[in-house]
């Protein structure tokens, strides 16, 4: 760009801004559309202007991603509306590339009804009702008199200057231009860590019937394995580096009954999220399973029957059990030896084990000890009421968020002695808590990094990150196993099926958790260097287990600080 047309640009810019910053852009085509700062929810009956920015103006660290979002209203439809992005630029000619940003829809969803035993104000939106949540590709048929929202993700390169880039995302329906809106990114010294230090799972399954039923693909088909490409890179491009990996689906009996055992879909398994940069720990599914969360425990086996091996549950307390997990575990220690991802390796014990289960957990755990070596383990645990044996058998604790809070100084103890704790959320907690669910606002969602830091927590843990029925988008509160009431909305999926691509949406609850780990890993930078600082912006942002900003603009003005704190040399 000459000095010229850069002038010419930046004249144009202010003008455009000055007309739009007190309201939203439109033209005689009848479509609307501004900014809304990307913690606010756009649903489908808000008026013009509803939530709007008075400007467009967004600051960045270097490495992160910055989310902008523009709701758009008409008076009449529009078929094929798509979005574009003129690059930012700053005065020196540096620019984001293109290829930085990804544009799409936010697509609504039904939300039947809201979260049990949630005060209104904890709330948004009406139930039933149409709630955002995915994240589509374009382009939008927009409805007339019906609000919807574009989703602009930018990231900032690490190495880009420091400076102020202008940019602008142009609205069209075909050839017809609708809309330009010029923003300005701040881009600060600040860059998010390339190594990230929290913890991330969703546990998520790819196992055959789901893979048929939503791909179209037979689990361990060359188009499976191409699905497994995809999600992986998807979870890499979010940050969840903990991957449940589902060992009695990828590990198998080698023929004869020699008791050796085929590691070859195992290895592929773990190399495909290596490869895609989405791996720092490989989580290894229960050793003890129920159906549900009252039924009897079983554990897993390989059986020969008809020259077939199948699984069969058996009772944790038959010796057959103890034999197959003797050769099992014996034969994954050597395998993780032998790869060198034993450093790497977490092993689940049981989910949630509670009262005449705790013998057992402590039984199949002193398996785990004897022939998993080193070998550290897992699992989701009651803080409140922690058994010696679970105490005692469980590395990582990960207890459920609102049922810890009189546990605090049990926790802090154990995290003080060298243990790292993780939390997690899973139906609950609901109320005034923070969590993911699609009837809380979103900044409830950026904050569940925060409240890792806040604590001192290393991990956070989620059960469902795919767990859909045949309808996702229409069906956002699925029954499960053997339960008799809806889940609240959205805990069983932050993800959506996309068969045409072969790989999993986004959702705004996603990307808003991204940016909440992005946090956490430049508080964990500011920490090194001004402790104090990093500790009184967490509290400031979170006081208490209830008691946090609930504002996007408050969120806003600690996120500024937080910036600024970590740009300073």
């Amino acid at each position: 760009m000459t000095s010229r047309s850069r002038a010419v640009f930046l004249l144009t810019f202010a003008a455009i801004l000055l007309l739009t910053s007190c309201g939203p852009g439109t033209g005689s085509h009848g479509l609307k559309a501004w900014f809304v700062d990307s913690l606010v929810k756009v649903f489908p009956d808000d008026a013009v202007g509803a939530n709007g920015l008075p400007a467009g103006e967004f600051t960045a660290a270097r490495n992160q991603h910055v989310n902008i979002q523009i709701a758009l209203r008409s008076t009449r439809a529009f078929s094929g509306l798509t979005a574009t992005i003129e690059p930012p630029e700053d005065t020196s000619g540096h620019a984001i590339a293109a290829s930085n940003a990804s544009i799409r829809q936010v697509g609504y969803v039904v939300v039947g009804s809201h979260t049990p035993d949630s005060p209104a104000d904890e709330l948004v939106g009406t139930a039933p009702g149409w709630y955002p949540d995915a994240l589509l590709a374009l382009p939008l048929e927009l409805e007339a008199n019906r609000t919807h929202s574009i989703w602009v993700e930018i990231h900032v390169p690490p190495d880009t200057p420091p400076g102020d880039y202008r940019g602008a995302i142009d609205i069209s329906a075909g050839q017809q231009a609708l809309a330009h809106l010029p923003f300005r990114l701040s881009v600060l010294a600040a860059t998010i860590p390339e190594k990230q230090t929290l913890n991330v799972t969703n546990w998520f399954t790819l196992d055959d019937q789901r893979s048929q039923q939503f791909f179209g693909v037979p689990a361990f088909s060359d188009g499976w394995w191409n699905l497994v490409g995809n999600v992986a890179r998807v979870f890499a491009a979010h940050r969840q580096n903990v991957i449940i990996t589902p060992l009695m689906e990828l590990i198998q009996p080698k023929a004869g009954g020699s008791g050796s055992y085929d590691f070859s879909n195992f290895d592929r398994w773990v190399e495909t999220f290596q490869s895609a940069g989405a791996l720092r720990y490989i989580e290894g599914s229960h050793l003890l399973t129920r159906p549900y969360y009252t039924a009897p425990l079983g554990v897993e086996v390989f059986n020969h029957e008809g020259g077939k091996v199948v699984t069969k549950a058996l009772p944790p307390d038959s010796p057959e059990v103890s034999r197959f997990l003797a050769g099992f575990l014996t034969a994954l220690d050597k395998h993780l030896e032998a790869k060198g991802w034993k450093a790497i390796y977490l092993q689940h014990v049981l989910d949630e084990a509670h009262g005449d289960e705790i013998p057992y957990y402590g039984k199949i755990a002193t398996l785990v000890r004897r022939y998993l070596p080193g070998v550290q383990t897992i699992d989701a645990i009651d803080a409140q009421q922690i058994p010696d044996i679970v105490r005692n058998d469980c590395d990582i604790w990960v207890p459920q968020l609102g049922k810890f809070d009189n546990a605090m100084d049990l926790l802090e103890q154990r995290i003080e002695s060298g243990h790292p704790v993780w939390y997690y959320t899973c139906l609950y907690p609901q109320g005034k808590y923070i969590n993911r669910l699609m009837d809380f606002p979103l900044v409830k969602t950026r904050l569940l990094p925060w409240l890792d830091f806040r604590y001192n927590f290393t991990g956070f843990l989620h059960w469902g990150g795919n767990y859909w029925t045949p309808k996702p988008m229409l069906d956002t509160q699925p029954v499960i196993d053997n339960n008799t009431e809806l889940l609240p909305s959205g805990d069983a999926f932050i993800y959506y099926p996309n068969r045409e691509q072969m790989t999993l949406d986004s959702s705004i609850r996603m990307e808003t958790f991204l940016a909440g780990i992005e946090d956490y890993e430049l508080l964990q930078q500011l920490k090194v260097g001004n402790s104090a600082e990093a500790s009184r912006l967490a509290l400031s942002a979170i006081s208490s287990f209830t008691d946090y900003v609930r504002d996007a603009a408050a969120f806003r003005k600690i996120e500024s600080e937080l910036l600024a704190a970590a740009s300073k040399p």
